[in-house]
């Protein structure tokens, strides 16, 4: 009875808690992994090309080339 209350139970208790922390940890690394996937593909797809385009008009802009946006905004509408 004393064996089993000062070794066996806290060692099941920290058996426990390692395999919940080996789950988390686990569970972190695939959110991680899906997050850095999820931000390829954007980089990849329509909105990050028009995004990257608005950003690239938007500095032209800035600059006093105000009819660049003008001209270009018929490839905006293309994208969006």
């Amino acid at each position: 009875m004393l064996v089993n209350y000062l070794i066996k139970a806290p060692n099941e208790n920290v058996d426990a808690l390692s395999k919940q922390m080996d789950t988390r940890s686990e569970l972190k690394r695939q959110h991680h992994a899906a997050f850095h996937y999820r931000l390829k593909r954007f980089a990849a797809t329509k909105v990050g090309l028009t995004s990257a385009f608005l950003a690239g008009a938007a500095v032209q802009a800035g600059k006093g080339e105000t009819s660049l946006v003008r001209k270009y905004g018929w490839l905006v509408r293309l994208f969006a």
